[in-house]
């Protein structure tokens, strides 16, 4: 089995997965070796980091030279937070993400917020980009790569749930495989939105969230950890220093 049949198994278990995000190449060698059986990057903790917003702020070639060291020395499957693809031009975005495939990542995250608005792509807009993705995988012998729409309705919407299904079916047709809708904790919109849509629901832990168990028990296939462990890091250094002062 290849790290891409892998990867899109591990979303149709009967029970969901735990996906750890490393930030750099140390975090995803801990993150294998605990025995993950695949591993994301987190463009928060990236950012962080090198001293930088989250945001695309780090430059495309930056997170290229990441993910090198990344498929050089991890052997599980990796995916890649692209956040918004680096540009507002399908064209464009589809090259970024051919360039990570080519690099051997086994799936992507590509959000819907346009960095330069701070508002959600129409559906159009964000339709076109996947599909433009998944066409320029499918030509260069990628097509496999799990496309991962993110959509950051639970963020800026007050009646986040349809449009959220909206959106969801919107991007399947265009060619997502899964759909990632982090800010999604309520676990009847977790249940309801996981029966409605015919791909994997993926959500992530919060500060009010972080049972995967839960997340599981209500139809998600995935649980991403986001920036939870990049925090944790900070907060063991933080308290260990403490400790050894006192």
């Amino acid at each position: 089995m290849d790290k891409y049949q892998l990867f899109h198994q591990l979303h149709h278990q009967q029970i969901g997965f735990v996906l750890a995000n490393a930030w750099d190449l140390s975090s995803a060698q801990f993150i294998q070796a605990a025995g993950a059986k695949a591993v994301a990057t987190t463009s928060w903790g990236i950012a962080e980091s090198l001293g930088l917003a989250d945001g695309e702020n780090i430059s495309f070639q930056t997170q290229l030279a990441l993910v090198k060291s990344l498929t050089k020395y991890i052997h599980i499957p990796l995916s890649v937070d692209i956040e918004s693809g680096y540009s507002n031009d399908p064209l464009q975005i589809s090259q970024n993400v051919l360039a990570l495939a080519k690099l051997g990542v086994a799936g992507i995250n590509i959000e819907d917020s346009d960095k330069d608005t701070n508002a959600l792509r129409s559906i159009k807009q964000q339709c076109t980009i996947i599909s433009e993705i998944k066409k320029v995988l499918n030509e260069n012998g990628f097509g496999s790569l799990f496309i991962n729409a993110r959509t950051d309705t639970y963020f800026v919407s007050d009646s986040p749930f349809k449009v959220t299904l909206k959106r969801a079916k919107a991007y399947q047709d265009a060619g997502a495989d899964g759909l990632f809708v982090p800010g999604l904790t309520n676990i009847e919109h977790i249940t309801s939105l996981a029966s409605a849509i015919d791909m994997p629901l993926n959500v992530m832990a919060m500060n009010n969230f972080n049972s995967a168990k839960a997340a599981f028990a209500g139809g998600a296939k995935r649980f991403s950890l986001g920036n939870s462990l990049y925090d944790l890091v900070g907060n063991t250094i933080k308290t260990s220093l403490t400790q050894i002062e006192n």
